[in-house]
């Protein structure tokens, strides 16, 4: 059982450039955890200090309540899989498997135990005498995995590792990810920039942006509640689009004007706007992709309707991107395949369904 905490962490490189600030993070015993963000925001240097690999520029790092900031990876009870991680070249899965527990002189009756095992697991029972070069690209991380989950680590660190695999197998491993887990006495720390797989996997996720934590949270609440408008980029089923909107008040009632239409807003959400002293001025406006309806009839002016142009489709045809007068976006086809380049459309916004970001700060205003 390994729990682990991260005080103060930073990580400065040779020249002064800064991938990881002031990280302070404390990971249950047996907790599955996703670390997410764009590519360079510091995510997979922190793997790299977390397995001893790389140095702790500063700050502290606690396995089991034990100081282990500078301890030598193999005193960590940490085993990592990386994206570019492979196979020791001529030797079969099975002495994948059991190279590293034969080089530390342990009984050949507990490995062929955890062999039998891991293969169960794993599904490596059929492969064992096949070497590297025999394997598909599924066979190869199931071994990879194998051999990293042989020594029984109390900490497994995933950095991107089925970011190169088809999409159905991607699928078939987020389950299998999860079974595992449930069966193996470990904790997880997966890191991907992937939404399918963070928000598949994570019983908690942590997003991060130019090497500090944005939020932490399910990816439920990340997803609901964004803190702002990256965290609202970044997670969620369906991307988040963003509009420059003015708040006015007309009637009693607060609604948002945009260069391609309005709305008016639930009554508590004015209030929160009224009282915060917004109106008049310019607040971000997120709206994702799934909750912006394809209006079929001319509705310019109504309230939550608004104009744009059709400009394409999606790869697999389940979003069209559309240009508005003020912003690109992205909604729902709804199975609309027959629209042309440039065409005028009509959008549905359900104000219910919005979040507000501060145009200077971006965070929610909610």
């Amino acid at each position: 059982m390994s729990g682990l905490v991260l005080k103060n962490v930073n990580k400065i490189y040779p020249g002064g450039q800064q991938s990881v600030k002031d990280f302070s993070l404390e990971i249950r015993d047996r907790e599955f955890l996703i670390l997410v963000g764009p590519a360079g925001c510091g995510k997979s240097a922190l793997l790299r200090m977390i397995g001893g690999l790389d140095e702790i520029s500063s700050g502290s790092l606690f396995i089991d309540g034990k100081d282990m900031t500078d301890a030598d990876p193999k005193d960590r009870n940490i085993a990592m899989l990386f994206k570019n991680s492979v196979l020791y070249p001529g030797m079969t899965v099975e002495d994948n498997l059991s190279f590293a527990l034969r080089m530390g002189k342990m009984a050949q009756e507990e490995i062929d135990r955890r062999i039998r095992e891991i293969s169960g697991y794993l599904k490596l029972s059929d492969i064992l005498d096949k070497k590297p070069e025999e394997l598909t690209g599924e066979e190869t991380y199931r071994a990879l995995l194998g051999r990293a989950m042989m020594r029984r680590p109390g900490i497994l660190l995933l950095d991107s590792t089925i970011a190169d695999l088809e999409e159905s197998l991607q699928k078939v491993m987020r389950k299998e990810f999860k079974d595992i887990h449930k069966k193996m006495d470990m904790t997880v720390i997966y890191v991907t920039d992937n939404q399918e797989t963070a928000l598949a996997l994570g019983t908690r996720m942590v997003v991060m942006n130019e090497g500090s934590i944005c939020q932490d949270g399910t990816p439920e609440e990340l997803a609901a509640h964004p803190a702002n408008c990256f965290v609202g980029g970044v997670v969620g089923r369906s991307p988040m689009n963003f509009f420059l909107m003015k708040v006015f008040s007309e009637g009693g009632r607060i609604g948002l004007q945009g260069a391609s239409g309005r709305m008016l807003v639930p009554e508590a959400v004015g209030a929160v706007l009224e009282n915060n002293g917004y109106v008049g001025k310019e607040v971000i406006t997120g709206v994702r992709a799934e909750d912006v309806c394809l209006s079929r009839a001319s509705e310019d002016g109504q309230d939550g309707h608004f104009s744009a142009r059709f400009q394409s489709m999606t790869g697999d045809g389940t979003m069209l991107r559309f240009q508005a007068e003020d912003a690109d976006g992205i909604c729902q086809a709804e199975g609309r395949t027959d629209f042309r380049e440039n065409e005028k459309i009509y959008l549905f916004v359900d104000a219910e369904k919005i979040y507000l970001f501060d145009k200077d700060t971006e965070k929610n205003i909610l």
